[in-house]
Order: C-alpha cells, then sequence, then structure tokens
C-alpha cells in the first residue's frame, strides 16, 4: 500500500511525494463524538469517513488528513460522553485547515462528513476557501447521498437513519469488534417528526419514519455497502475535479 496519510511522513518526504506524484489533492475526514444507540461506538461518525477517506485516498492517489472527531453536536449533547464546538468555531478550524493545505500548493479537497449536525459549517468554510482561495472543494454527506441514489434500499433494503441499520452496516464493515449487538436496545429508538422539537432527543437511535422498524446487523451486505459507497463518493469527486479543472488556479 502507497503511503498517503499526512501525519506519516517527514516534509521532506511528503514534498518529494507531492512533486514526483503530482499529487494535488487531499481528504479530510470529519465526525462528532456522540451517542449511538447503546451498540455503536461514540466516534461512529468519525470512524466512517476515516475509513472511506483510506479507501478513497488510495484510489484517488490523495493524501488523507489525519480526522477532526469534534463537531456540532446538538440534541444528542448531554448523553454521556458526548462533545460539542460551536459551528463557528468547527467552520473556522476546517476553512484554517484548508487555508494551509492552499499554501502547500494542493488545489483540491474532498471533505468526509459523517454528522448531519456538520454539515451548514463545512459547506460554509468550503464555499469561503472556493472564494478566498480558489480552492475547489466538495462536502459529502454520505449517508444522504447513498440515500439518494438508492444504494441504502438496494443493499439493506432500509433507508436508513442514526444509528440505524446503514451506519451500523458501516461500522460492520470497517470496525466490527466495535458492535455491541448484545447491548443494542429497541428501546433507544425515537422516531423523528417534523412537527415535534425536543432536546435532548429521546432516543439515542433516530429513525426518519414508523417503517423503518428495528436496526437489522447485516453481516453479510455490510462489506458490499461500504464499498459501493465509497465507490460512489470516489466517482462523483473525480468528476467534479474534471468539470471545475478549467477554472481552478
Amino acid at each position: 500500500m502507497p503511503p498517503f496519510k499526512l501525519e506519516e511522513f517527514s516534509y521532506k518526504e511528503l514534498e518529494e511525494f507531492i512533486k514526483k506524484e503530482g499529487i494535488d489533492t487531499f481528504i479530510l475526514p470529519v465526525g462528532t463524538i456522540e451517542p449511538h444507540g447503546t451498540h455503536l461506538p461514540l466516534g461512529t461518525d468519525a470512524l466512517i469517513p476515516i475509513a472511506m477517506g483510506e479507501y478513497i485516498a488510495e484510489k484517488l492517489k490523495a493524501i488523507l488528513l489525519p480526522p477532526i472527531y469534534y463537531g456540532v453536536t446538538t440534541s444528542l449533547h448531554g448523553y454521556t460522553g458526548s462533545i460539542r464546538i460551536k459551528p463557528e468555531t468547527l467552520e473556522q478550524y476546517v476553512y484554517q485547515i484548508l487555508e494551509s493545505m492552499k499554501m502547500h500548493g494542493f488545489k483540491y479537497a474532498l471533505i468526509l462528513n459523517g454528522h448531519g449536525g456538520n454539515t451548514q459549517a463545512l459547506e460554509n468554510a468550503a464555499r469561503n476557501a472556493w472564494l478566498n482561495l480558489r480552492m475547489a472543494v466538495m462536502v459529502v454527506d454520505w449517508w444522504t447521498l447513498a440515500r439518494e441514489k438508492g444504494l441504502t434500499q438496494k443493499i439493506l433494503g432500509k433507508e436508513g437513519g442514526h444509528a440505524a441499520t446503514d451506519e451500523t452496516a458501516m461500522i460492520l464493515a470497517t470496525f466490527p469488534n466495535l458492535v455491541k449487538k448484545k447491548l443494542y436496545d429497541p428501546k433507544s429508538i425515537y422516531v423523528y417528526s417534523n412537527g415535534i422539537r425536543a432536546y435532548p432527543t429521546p432516543g439515542t437511535i433516530i429513525n426518519y419514519s414508523e417503517k423503518e422498524g428495528e436496526t437489522e446487523f447485516k453481516d453479510q451486505g455490510s462489506r458490499e455497502y461500504f464499498e459501493a459507497v465509497s465507490k460512489l463518493i470516489l466517482e462523483a469527486f473525480i468528476e467534479f475535479k474534471s468539470k471545475v479543472s478549467s477554472i481552478v488556479e
């Protein structure tokens, strides 16, 4: 496996590697620390982008940055172990990372987001990186893209949700030792409603419809799902680079 993790290079090795391989792209995984039912780890939203980043970086020939574990947790903040940072903090943090990478000659960034609460802050950082730095940035909410493209329903037979079948499948595929099936508790399920606002959310597994039902542990389909979603993101990013390359400095 070729080197691609930023933190594992010396600065001279990185300099030579970028020049030799013509690398102009980096990947930044971003998540948060919050509860995911009683069966998944607190770091689920970071662990999934980290695993996808490793998978994609090798195929894309991109540099993988160390992940950001902390994010904009709101309705689940307060459950034991949850950690929250403000949206403006995350936005500035990510923007300054993009700024540094631009200084080193990188032109393109793929931000792999694992947490919905981060989306607006990451979008703001990406927009400002383009307007101020002329760095082309794509932000991907993997679960939304997978659902839109029909992968979640096709492979898992579910629409997915927070700590639901889709996130569980991703952790089963990448960190199976962290999935605690014996601790799973269906009483943790909360069905979200557009007509209700409740803080904190009265459940740490969040479904978006009544029909979703209980979380299923898809041992057989989990790796297929992980690879299908990762390939979908890879293809989308390659297309993005191709279409904007003429206006990226």
